[in-house]
């Protein structure tokens, strides 16, 4: 729950980000600032395989959605729709598979 808590507070901060184009690939720095990666990592020691690499993927296309913000684009644009669905996708398909993992023990 942490991680989704401290993915979900980083994308919707994400989406008021200001454009800044020289902040494109810096979005790590931000995910680290709200708490992503410690909670990535609590995961990564008591969880399967397959929902740690649902986690990345989910913190990859946040990382992507940020990019998207930070470059300029407009929330009507094709790249942000797409980022942003992306973003959503993969934080379903990682609950999905966390309640997978809930329902084995």
């Amino acid at each position: 729950m942490e991680y989704l808590t401290a993915l979900s507070a980083a994308r919707d901060a994400f989406s008021q980000a200001a454009p800044s184009p020289q902040q494109v690939g810096k979005g790590h720095v931000a995910m680290g600032e709200h708490g992503v990666y410690a909670a990535q990592q609590q995961l990564e020691l008591v969880a399967e395989r397959t929902l740690v690499d649902k986690a990345h993927h989910a913190t990859l296309s946040v990382l992507d959605f940020y990019d998207v913000v930070v470059a300029g684009h407009d929330s009507d644009s094709r790249d942000y729709l797409r980022a942003w669905r992306s973003a959503r996708q993969s934080r379903t398909a990682l609950i999905e598979e966390m309640r997978k993992a809930l329902q084995r023990t």
